[in-house]
């Protein structure tokens, strides 16, 4: 099962579980983004691409590992006539608060999208362990914010502007700045960047403007056009 949980500085989410949760997690998501428009060139596909990159470098054995107690005793283990380890092994890896969130929002465009053109029902495998990540998720937010703050982040999950960020260098520019805050402002305004990561802002407008206007000065797409990355070297997660 997976587990999300803070990493020591609340710079992020540490996702835990074991190898074949992440496995199962990375062969759903890249089914449900495999179903969107493929002509896709900015927007959240790629940034759940780019997720999908941790997820299976994760599975891999490229990221943290660690071994955890299974529960199971030498009486237990006895009785089931089982020899074996007392410990199972457990995988993890970090990603940003406002790149999770981002993705958590993202993927319920995706499922629609895939119920769509699969004809999928909720109970489809691959929705379900995009389900898994979000509950995991969710699960730690209510666990951070105040009950009121929690109510109106349920809100954004299926009432957001996601679909319309689709300049990814804005996801760039919010890890950014929560990497600047130090823990105690990371606690105090969690539910502001939440609802930055899926709600057109007059931040999101303002980091548009500066790179349509840098596309234009280097004659190249907006697309690339990259935020400075430099911090992503020094994270104190």
């Amino acid at each position: 099962m997976l587990v999300a949980s803070h990493t020591p500085n609340m710079t992020g989410v540490l996702l835990s579980g074991e190898p074949d949760d992440f496995r199962a997690l990375y062969e759903s998501l890249h089914k449900l983004v495999g179903n969107v428009d493929p002509d896709i060139e900015d927007g959240s596909i790629l940034r759940i691409l780019g997720f999908c990159y941790d997820v299976r470098h994760t599975f891999m054995g490229h990221r943290n590992a660690t071994f955890a107690e299974h529960g199971f005793d030498e009486e237990h283990l006895a009785f089931l006539s089982l020899v074996g380890p007392k410990q199972n092994l457990y995988l993890s890896f970090e990603t940003f608060w406002p790149e999770i969130l981002y993705i958590v929002f993202s993927l319920e465009t995706c499922i629609k999208d895939y119920q769509k053109s699969s004809k999928a029902t909720n109970w489809d495998p691959h929705i379900t362990q995009a389900r898994i990540l979000q509950s995991a998720i969710t699960k730690l937010v209510a666990e951070t914010v105040t009950s009121r703050q929690f109510a109106s982040f349920q809100k954004w999950i299926t009432e957001n502007s996601v679909n319309r960020i689709i300049y990814m260098q804005y996801i760039d520019y919010l890890n950014s700045k929560w990497n600047d805050l130090d823990i105690e402002k990371r606690q105090k305004n969690f539910n502001i960047f939440a609802k930055r990561t899926c709600q057109l802002t007059s931040d999101y407008d303002r980091q548009k403007r500066l790179v349509i206007e840098a596309a234009i000065e280097h004659r190249c797409l907006p697309s690339e056009i990259h935020y400075p990355s430099e911090f992503y070297n020094h994270v104190e997660w």
